[in-house]
């Protein structure tokens, strides 16, 4: 007999939009739809890009009073995910510090830079297992201290952005394992805190939250939210609370021979593996090992993803040609994997807003290629080096991991690139398996449940994520993972 459904709700910050998600679960299935959606963007002020937070917490706090007119105020439980890297500073009385600082601001390279010169490059690698990278959380609190010592002074806690929306909802400041090592703090085998880099920076322990595993259930809404958002009886849950994790969390396939690329603004390009691999050549490759669900690492490597396509996209719009990514997508369709390419593992060139033709064009020039401003041609050299970027990743996680490779799955918004999805599978020559393009809400809440139901193994995760489905109403059709595109044969 089936149980009457529990609603559970899901919140995905993304750097151009959030999105508030209503899960239904009956114990044995589920599916989600969009309730509430609200625009989303880094801004800049006084040299600094930053984030509007209060704004963005409102927009949360709009999105659960929908989730509560929808269920009568019944909503089991609430996860939350975003971007990982970025951090904020809140007080003893739970008040926010100073401003919140986009893993864009231009500050974060120097002090990058200056870190080696205390601690050198190799060591921090050797210790973290992270991708050393400006974006990464040391650089930026180093780069945040040096301009305004002040305020770390004054800060009882960092937390990560995600931690930091949990910790408005529920009071309690954690650091969620999925999202924590991308801080570039974690030593990846004890999965703790560096003492070694915390002491070597003069950053202090005391500030750091504690590390808890995904699905951790943090407890209650504070009584005042809850009262004001009318739900009184929601437990909050740490989630895989950094959204690849989450995104990966949904990928419905077996790993033993897998690649993944969760694939949007950033393109992740990785493998699972059951613990850390830290060496020489992965230091060299620059790739990463990043928290995972079920005890996991995803051992993968940040490709700068279609964060191009979309700063060109949003830069002809701005100029009135009235371009869509869908368009411009089935236009090349029959785009080769031969012809004019950029070299996007130069994330430095690559990284910024702003003048993305012109940036593409010089980077075209400078390996002797003509230059393009059509968008029909751009567009499919943006979409080659992105696949042709793909094909270096995975052969270095093969050489490091001495594991077969056979499949990649695709998850994310990209995966509804058909262009890009076929140069991937003629650059690897692997079969191409298509995830659900909504991964990361799908992962949110399969994670929600695997908490509420104490389950914690990938395998189960995975399977739960599996009987999830992802209702677009716009379509009249529910989105349903796992269905291959294209075959090695």
């Amino acid at each position: 007999m089936t149980r009457n459904p529990q609603h559970l709700v899901a919140i995905d910050l993304g750097n151009s939009s959030g999105r508030v998600v209503l899960g239904q679960w009956t114990g044995s299935q589920g599916s989600l739809r969009e309730i509430y959606r609200f625009p989303n963007a880094a801004q800049e002020q006084g040299g600094h890009v930053i984030w509007d937070v209060e704004r963005i917490w409102r927009e949360i706090h709009a999105g659960l009073q929908v989730a509560a007119a929808e269920t009568h105020g019944q909503v089991k439980s609430i996860g939350l995910d975003a971007w990982g890297a970025e951090y904020l500073l809140v007080d003893r009385a739970g008040a926010r510090v100073g401003l919140a600082y986009c893993l864009r601001d231009p500050r974060n390279l120097a002090a990058m830079e200056h870190a080696f010169t205390i601690v050198p490059r190799k060591r921090i690698y050797e210790i973290t297992g992270i991708q050393v990278m400006p974006i990464n959380t040391l650089y930026a609190l180093l780069a945040h201290i040096q301009e305004f010592p002040q305020e770390w002074e004054r800060a009882w806690v960092w937390l990560g952005t995600p931690e930091y929306f949990l910790f408005r909802m529920t009071g309690v400041a954690v650091a969620e394992y999925t999202n924590a090592p991308n801080s570039q703090m974690v030593d990846a085998f004890a999965k703790t805190w560096s003492r070694e880099l915390c002491e070597a920076f003069k950053l202090s322990l005391d500030k750091f939250p504690p590390i808890v595993p995904p699905g951790t259930i943090l407890g209650d809404l504070r009584p005042a939210l809850a009262r004001e958002v009318g739900l009184p009886n929601a437990k909050v849950i740490a989630p895989a609370c950094h959204d690849t994790a989450a995104a990966v969390a949904a990928v419905p396939f077996p790993h033993a021979d897998l690649a993944f690329i969760s694939s949007g603004t950033w393109s992740l390009v990785g493998t699972v593996l059951r613990g850390p691999l830290v060496s020489n050549l992965g230091y060299e490759l620059n790739i990463t090992n990043e928290g995972g669900v079920g005890d996991t690492i995803r051992y993968l490597r940040n490709v700068i993803g279609l964060w191009v396509f979309q700063e060109v996209l949003r830069e002809w719009n701005e100029q009135g040609l009235k371009l869509t990514a869908a368009q411009l997508a089935d236009q090349c369709m029959d785009v080769s994997l031969e012809g004019p390419f950029v070299d996007v593992a130069e994330e430095k060139t690559f990284l910024a807003p702003g003048n993305m033709v012109a940036r593409i064009n010089a980077a075209l020039k400078a390996h002797g290629f003509t230059e393009e401003t059509r968008p029909r041609e751009l567009a499919g050299i943006i979409f080659r080096s992105l696949a042709r970027r793909y094909a270096e990743v995975i052969d270095g996680i093969r050489k490091c991991t001495g594991k077969r490779i056979d499949r990649l799955c695709i998850v994310g918004g990209g995966v509804r690139n058909e262009a890009l999805n076929a140069l991937a599978h003629q650059s690897t020559g692997l079969e191409i398996l298509k995830g659900p393009s909504e991964a990361t809400l799908i992962g949110n809440i399969a994670m929600q449940v695997a908490a509420l139901e104490n389950t914690r193994s990938l395998e189960q995760i995975q399977s739960i994520a599996s009987r999830l489905t992802f209702v677009v109403e716009s379509l009249d059709r529910p989105q349903v993972a796992g269905r291959i595109i294209s075959s090695h044969d």
